[in-house]
């Protein structure tokens, strides 16, 4: 599938580097949040770079992105979330990666995290192969997170790729 809007330059540039520096053929990552979101077609602000992964990619991602660290990996709770979170500047851009992402179910315990690999598709961007959780699981997710409107938003796009 072919990526469906572009991201600002800024964020191009970062991405590109980001990809280069932590090759995702060979790790289980996936752009998430709203650079995802706008690859796969809502036109929507893109502020920051955000990356999904597991438990142990996390600190290979914080070792690879070293030399940008802001917010080193540590636990992160809100009311609806639970994960590793580390946060990077890479050209002045925020960069933030979450782990083993847990979201808090309707019986209030912790659901497992989701296998990125079972929800992450390969979007051609520039030439490039880039890994996006699907928005399918995006429109959960932040139905999880209780951010209903967002929510509502990636369900008609979803809709209107459909018909």
């Amino acid at each position: 599938m072919n990526a469906l809007l572009d991201l600002p330059e800024q964020h191009a540039q970062v991405l590109l580097f980001l990809i280069d520096k932590i090759p995702p053929a060979g790790l289980p990552w996936a752009l998430t949040g709203s650079a995802g979101l706008r690859l796969q077609g809502l036109d929507i602000s893109v502020n920051d770079l955000d990356l999904q992964t597991d438990a142990q990619t996390i600190y290979v991602l914080e070792q690879k992105l070293a030399g940008f660290i802001k917010t080193p990996v540590h636990v992160w709770q809100s009311e609806h979330m639970l994960s590793l979170y580390g946060q990077a500047q890479v050209n002045e851009l925020q960069v933030e990666f979450m782990g083993d992402v847990r979201h808090r179910s309707p019986a209030d315990i912790w659901e497992p995290s989701v296998d990125i690999a079972s929800v992450r598709i390969w979007l051609t961007w520039r030439k490039l192969q880039v890994p996006v959780l699907s928005l399918n699981h995006e429109a959960l997710a932040y139905e999880k997170m209780g951010r209903t409107q967002k929510a509502e938003l990636i369900h008609s796009a979803i809709k209107k790729d459909v018909l």
